[in-house]
Order: C-alpha cells, then sequence, then structure tokens
C-alpha cells in the first residue's frame, strides 16, 4: 500500500523557472493537439470527464472528447505518490485502445467509502478514541454515548478523551480496499480500477487510484500552479528584504562579531572543499572480510570526548520518534497539554496545509501559555511559497510569510534568524515547559509529516535545561539585541553536569556545528577513525571527502561500514554526489543500501556509540551552518536505535552490489554539493 507524497524543496526555483520559460514558449509556438502546463492549470479547476487504466499507468481526460486535456500518471516503483503530469500529444482515440475505463466517484463517494471504514477503528468506550492517519488528514474517532460514531480532525480532540490506537497509512489503506472489495462482491461487480476525489482547490487536486486486482491503493496529485504575478512581485520583494536588507546590512549591524566569524568560518572551508580530492584511490587488493573484533572500549571513549569537546554529558532519556506519524502525534499531544511555555525553533516552517494547522494550534495555545516560534528566514521563506511536487491543499492563497500568519490574530512571539553570507541555522529544535524536548531532522510542514522517512527524539531529564539553554540564546541573539543579548544569555550558568540521574538516565552529549567550532565533525570523524566492529550511517547527502575518505579507511582496517542513502533525493546536486560517493563506497567494499523514496534520517552508530540529529553529511551542516546532534552511548538506546531504524531500514532498502550509472553531469553536480 502507498499513501505518500513526495516533494522537491532543493530544486524548486530551478523548476519553477523551468516551467515558467516552457508556458512563455508554449504560448507563442506549441501545437494546438498538445497539452501545455498552461492549458492543463486551466482546465484541471473541474472534475475529470474520464479515465483509463492499464498495467500501473492512469490517464485522466479533462473537457469533452473535442476540446480536451489529458494528464497521465504512472505507479511509482518506490510506492510514494504520482504526479499527474500533461500528455505531450493528445491520444487520437477515446478511450484509447488497450486501456480500460475507470470509475470515477466524486468527494461524496469517497466519503461515503471512508466514513465505516473510519467507524471500524472506533474503540468500544465512549472516553477513548483511535486516531487515523491518511495521506491528507489524521482523524479522531470516538463512539458516542447513543452508539455512533463521531469522526473529527485530530488536533479537535477533546480533553477528556484518551488516545488508545493510532491507524497508520498503510493499515489505513489496507482497510479501505478490503471494504471496497467487499462492497464489490455483494453487488456481483468485477473488482476494476476505482478513482476517488479526494481533494479539490484552485491550486490542485487529489485523488486516490485503487487496483482492487493487485490490492493496490496509490495517491495521485496535480501540480501546484505557479504564483499569480501580483504574488510573485509580492515574494521577489521579501526575498530581497530578507537577503539584503535583513541579512546583509541590519545582520551586519546587530551581530557584527558571530557575521564575521561565519564569513570566516565560510572563507576557510570553501577554500578546503577546493582543493584536490583527498579521497583513496581504487584498491590494489580486495577489501579484506570483515574483522568481527569487539567494539570500541566505551569508557574510554566518552573521556576522550570529555577532552576533545571541553564539555561533559549531562543525564536524561531519549526515545526514537521514526517518520511523521509517531513524532507529530507527540508534538500536537504535547502543544495542547503544555502548562506553561512553548518554544520551537526549525529550519522551515511551511505554509502548507499541514504547517498551517500546526500553527493554528500555537495561536489557539498562545492564548494560555508563551509561545515562541524561531525560523530560519530563507529556509521558511523560500520553502513556503515555490510550487513543490505536492499541491497546496487548503488555501488557494497561503501566506507569503509564515512569520506574518504567526503573527496575526494571536500571541505569538515570532522572530526570524538571518543568512549572512547565504549561511542558515538548520537546527530542529522544540521545548515545552523547560521539562521536555524533540530534535532531530524533522522541521513542520506536509513532507515531514507524510512523505519522508525522519526521525526525532523525544528528549526528557536535566539535558534539556542544555537545550533551553541553547534556544534563549538563539532567540537572543534573533531579537535586537543581536551578539550583545546572546552573550548575556550564554553568561548565564549552566546547571552542573554532576547532576545526579533518576532511575532510567543515562548519560547525552550535545554537539554542535558552530561558526569556526565544527563539534559534529570532529566528534563523528574521531568515531570512524575509533570503530572496530561496526559503523552503520543514513543519510540523505554524503558529500564530505574528509568522511569518505575515513569511512573507506575503516572497512580498510575490517570495520563493517553500511550506508543507507535515498534512492529519490530532494536535490539534484546532492543526488549526484550520492552516486558517486555510493560507487567509491562499492569499490571499497563499503555495503550501500538505497532507501526506497527519500529519507532524511540523520543518524549514525559507531560500535556501541550512536550520534543523531539535524546535521547531514555536507559541507554546510558539518563545517557552516548552525546544528544540534545528540550522542549517547547507552546500550538500551543504542539497542532501539539498531532494531528500529537500521536494521528496519535494511531491510526495507534494496543493497547496491554494482556501481550505478553516472553522468558527466554528475560531476559537475558533485563538484557544485562540495561547495554546499
Amino acid at each position: 500500500m502507498a499513501l505518500r507524497l513526495t516533494a522537491c524543496r532543493s530544486a524548486r526555483t530551478l523548476r519553477a523557472v523551468v516551467l515558467a520559460a516552457g508556458v512563455i514558449l508554449a504560448s507563442g509556438c506549441t501545437p494546438q493537439h498538445v497539452t501545455t502546463p498552461e492549458t492543463a492549470a486551466a482546465a484541471t479547476g473541474t472534475p475529470p470527464t474520464a479515465a483509463w487504466y492499464r498495467e500501473g499507468r492512469l490517464m485522466l481526460r479533462y473537457g469533452d472528447a473535442t476540446q480536451a486535456v489529458w494528464l497521465a500518471a504512472g505507479w511509482p516503483p518506490d510506492g510514494a505518490a504520482a504526479l499527474l503530469e500533461p500528455l505531450p500529444a493528445l491520444p487520437e482515440d477515446a478511450p484509447p485502445e488497450g486501456w480500460e475505463p475507470v470509475a470515477l466517484h466524486d468527494q461524496e463517494g469517497w466519503r461515503q467509502v471512508v466514513a465505516p471504514v473510519l467507524a471500524g477503528f472506533a474503540p468500544d468506550t465512549t472516553d477513548a478514541a483511535a486516531r487515523v492517519a491518511t495521506a491528507n488528514r489524521d482523524f479522531l474517532v470516538r463512539r458516542n454515548p447513543d452508539g455512533t460514531v463521531s469522526i473529527v480532525d485530530a488536533p479537535g480532540r477533546p480533553p477528556d478523551v484518551a488516545i488508545v490506537r493510532d491507524v497508520g497509512e498503510d493499515e489505513f489503506a489496507a482497510a479501505v480496499v478490503r471494504h471496497l472489495r467487499e462492497a464489490h462482491a455483494a453487488g456481483g461487480k468485477a473488482p476494476g480500477p476505482l478513482l476517488f476525489a479526494t481533494t479539490e482547490d484552485a491550486l490542485g487536486s487529489s485523488f486516490l487510484l485503487f487496483d482492487l486486482r493487485r490490492d493496490r491503493a496509490l495517491l495521485v496529485t496535480q501540480g501546484a500552479s505557479t504564483l499569480p504575478f501580483d504574488r510573485r512581485l509580492g515574494y521577489s520583494l521579501r526575498m530581497a528584504d530578507a537577503l539584503v536588507l535583513r541579512s546583509h546590512i541590519l545582520s551586519l549591524l546587530r551581530n557584527p562579531l558571530s557575521s564575521s566569524g561565519r564569513l570566516v568560518g565560510l572563507t576557510a572551508q570553501s577554500g578546503t572543499t577546493l582543493l584536490p580530492r583527498g579521497l583513496p584511490g581504487p584498491p590494489e587488493t580486495p577489501p579484506p572480510p570483515v574483522a568481527g573484533r569487539p567494539g570500541m572500549d566505551i569508557d574510554a571513549w566518552e573521556a576522550d570526548l570529555d577532552v576533545r569537546l571541553n564539555a561533559a554529558p549531562l543525564p536524561g532519556r531519549m526515545e526514537p520518534l521514526i517518520d511523521g506519524n509517531a513524532y507529530f502525534n507527540a508534538l500536537v499531544r504535547a502543544i495542547r497539554d503544555a502548562r506553561t511555555s512553548i518554544d520551537i525553533q526549525v529550519y522551515i516552517f511551511d505554509s502548507d496545509d499541514y504547517a498551517l494547522k500546526i500553527a493554528d494550534l500555537l495561536k489557539q495555545r498562545s492564548r494560555e501559555v508563551r509561545v515562541r516560534v524561531l525560523v530560519d528566514r530563507l529556509g521558511s521563506l523560500v520553502a513556503g511559497q515555490v510550487p513543490a511536487r505536492s499541491p497546496y491543499r487548503t488555501q488557494a492563497h497561503p501566506p507569503l510569510a509564515i512569520t506574518d500568519y504567526l503573527k496575526r490574530d494571536s500571541a505569538i512571539a515570532v522572530r526570524a534568524l538571518d543568512n549572512p553570507w547565504l549561511t542558515s541555522d538548520h537546527a530542529k529544535l522544540i521545548v515545552v515547559d523547560g521539562k521536555r524536548a524533540w530534535l532531530g531532522g524533522m522541521n513542520i510542514g506536509r513532507e515531514y509529516r507524510y512523505e519522508w522517512h525522519d526521525l526525532m527524539v523525544a528528549v526528557s531529564g536535566p539535558v534539556v535545561s542544555r537545550l533551553q539553554d541553547d534556544f534563549d540564546q538563539r532567540w537572543a541573539y534573533a531579537g535586537p539585541g543581536g551578539d550583545a543579548a546572546w552573550a548575556l544569555a550564554a553568561a548565564r550558568p549552566e546547571q552542573p553536569a554532576t547532576a545526579p540521574a533518576m532511575p532510567g538516565e543515562f548519560a547525552i552529549r550535545t554537539l554542535y556545528t558552530r561558526p569556526i567550532d565544527p563539534q559534529i565533525l570532529r566528534a563523528q570523524l574521531a568515531a570512524i577513525r575509533a570503530a572496530q566492529a561496526r559503523i552503520w550511517i543514513q543519510q540523505p547527502y554524503v558529500s564530505d571527502d574528509e568522511v569518505i575518505a575515513a569511512l573507506i579507511a575503516a572497512r580498510r582496517r575490517g570495520v563493517d561500514v553500511r550506508v543507507i542513502l535515498p534512492t529519490r533525493n530532494d536535490s539534484g546536486f546532492m543526488h549526484s554526489a550520492n552516486l558517486l560517493a555510493a560507487n567509491t563506497f562499492l569499490r571499497n567494499g563499503i555495503r550501500v543500501y538505497g532507501y526506497p523514496g527519500m529519507t532524511h534520517v540523520k543518524a549514525a552508530l559507531y560500535d556501541g556509540w550512536a550520534c543523531l540529529g539535524s546535521a547531514n553529511f555536507d559541507k554546510l551542516s558539518l563545517r557552516v551552518n548552525r546544528e544540534i546532534d545528540l550522542a549517547t552511548s547507552d546500550p538500551g538506546f543504542v539497542g532501539r536505535l539498531e532494531r528500529e531504524l537500521f536494521l528496519a531500514d535494511f531491510a526495507r532498502s534494496r543493497e547496491w552490489t554494482e556501481a550505478r550509472p553516472v553522468r558527466w553531469t554528475d560531476y559537475l553536480g558533485e563538484f557544485l554539493a562540495d561547495q554546499l
């Protein structure tokens, strides 16, 4: 079953430019029988008039047979959602030969299917509810005192109702397929393909395609429309304001010392990446077999880190939250239950439908508790406005800036971190009531909730005080006081590292990438060189030559080195870098696994030491941008990460045994990725 989407982030701007150019060219020189993005966008504001299906390929017709627009989508091999694309030319025959007609159902038909399926998940008692995740929305299903079933959006949970069951997308899809098959069998109908319209608005539509013969379900979406001229102009003005005035004039005045430090660090690291590659050449002899040695001495390793980093860990607890269903359900519950404060720092706070639901919940809570939101200015501005593969689903005109939306009609305090020299704050950190925290790779937006594979950790205990200090310092830094306010916040004494641990707590180490202080890089390079038994890594972007060379050296001394990479990346440059890194790994005996779709997980196991957080294995994360990782050698947590993340992902991924084909453009892309 597949009810997921994939959204392209880093390549959005380039794609928007190409699309705009295509529309301009098409309007002047395209024959009338060719479907262009412009004519497709004009037609798809209405429901399709006919559909056909053949061997995993869907074709939709909009309009009548004399004046039609055709869109098509194919079943993706990795089980992600399918994007409807304009056909280059209209079929001359309708229906097309060899294609099977598809039964079309509108939104009311979909509601009639969904209601009994959702009702089937309702607990028997009235004080309990089931949370059901679908590709578009999260529902709460509960039983009323009169025996009827109530279905509401998940954020609307009554305070006296406990959630006793979580139903994921795959389980929900299987239940729908089963319901449809039973309904067809009862009516004596053959189980042909079915298409349900689930959402339609001015910017795009989505459908669910069911192939009952193969027990498969697929989310099919239309692409988002480009911004109208007036909004493109407003967006351009905001970009100019963010890039020039705020990041390179006001920021330099408010933060002169840190901005200068960023420039020095960026210049030094850029010079390093422009030097000749330091990767080993092809091995003269085959890599040695995995030695099977015991892991490194963890106590000695932790003591060594204390010296290397000049900082000791603090006690606490960590729980891995894998994928959006686990993390965002916990986050929404924490926001709803907060007593005193909610502090959120993300690189991207998107403007899509799911992000706006979180924003609305924060607005509601801001009238009762203190809510502070800290975003990266460019990260959120670009992500929120450039059209993506995943269409907006609730508003024809999402806000130009999420910061404005959060402030409007609320008591939320909002600040944006500026981007001097085009550097960013890439950390993701949420702290609630100063007692609980969440940290990892997920921003706030639809792809993190529904589309990508990703990882966060829930944190509690004394270590949260350090994370709260981190947030408070960044909050002060982003305010009018700038460097001076940050210095005052940083001067406050921290809770001593000798705080006694409570039962179940273990030592947790915070690691950072800061200007001229790449702790995360130094710690992980040291771990790679110290590991004796295994190095298991999962990353969306691997382009740092020093890290790649260290991994190869570890494999040559008999360490079991494995790397999980995405098979579909949100960045063309980084996809090229990953391909070349994977081929280098394979030549040197490192096992490479292709995760089906986009994995945004940033995690590693070095023998018995785990490290995870927001940092990618690229130049920006390891050497330039600000990042936060957490690390521990607690056997319980390391074991959970091994079982629940790595072993599970090895099983669902495909191991690559041969080098992947590359083109000359991949070498160019890899060079550019080295600068990113």
